[in-house]
């Protein structure tokens, strides 16, 4: 036989363990592509409530991923997720606000900014971490002393009875990375927020060290 009939006669009895072969081999080849262009997320910072859509450029975390020294955008990376919107209801009648809850609950949100009316019922529902636990005392200090704004949550033990305040979220509208806004897909550049907006770290967060060095960068620009 000629190479054509060699090639017609080894098709025609084996080609479906070819295809097998075949489809196994672009499986293994995916799953190990994969696995090499995986990066963790070491930091998900998300807005509440803002003026950022999908189509915007989020350049807010370009200058932290630079300035952040433990951070290797080789292997991870950090997010900016901004489709919460909590004056809406998603098709299985679940609020935002309950959706976010469960996010804080779980460790999947490791910090937030939004507006002051979210942010304070989110605090009541300890979705925030206590700053005096979480932040150097020489930054609670300088935070104090520059007079900025410190949102205060109120805490009762269920066990206890005990009832206590926290401060759990501090005004970032100062900073010139959020005064600075975004720009949409037209070159228009808008605030990220219509008003004062607070920047808060979630207490179950695996990666609380970013939190802290995220709200050091805010506070320096």
């Amino acid at each position: 036989m000629n190479t054509r009939a060699k090639l017609r006669y080894i098709w025609d009895y084996y080609k479906y363990p070819i295809i097998i072969a075949m489809i196994v081999v672009i499986a293994v080849v995916s799953f190990i592509r994969g696995r090499l262009a995986y990066k963790p997320t070491v930091f998900n910072l998300v807005m509440i409530d803002s003026n950022v859509s999908e189509l915007a450029d989020r350049t807010l975390l370009d200058d932290f991923r630079e300035s952040c020294s433990d951070f290797d955008p080789d292997k991870e990376k950090i997010t900016l997720n901004a489709n919460y919107d909590t004056s809406t209801m998603d098709q299985g009648m679940y609020s935002e606000k309950q959706k976010l809850l469960i996010e804080y609950n779980v460790g999947s949100i490791d910090a937030t900014i939004g507006p002051k009316d979210i942010m304070e019922e989110l605090a009541e529902g300890q979705a925030f971490v206590d700053l005096n636990d979480l932040l150097p005392e020489e930054l609670m200090a300088r935070i104090r002393d520059e007079n900025i704004e410190i949102l205060t949550a109120h805490y009762e033990d269920p066990a206890t009875g005990k009832k206590y305040d926290f401060p759990a979220a501090i005004n970032i509208s100062g900073s010139e990375a959020i005064k600075k806004g975004f720009t949409d897909i037209y070159g228009e550049t808008f605030p990220y927020f219509d008003e004062d907006c607070y920047y808060a770290v979630s207490p179950n967060s695996s990666y609380l060290d970013h939190g802290i060095e995220f709200l050091k960068y805010l506070l320096e620009k």
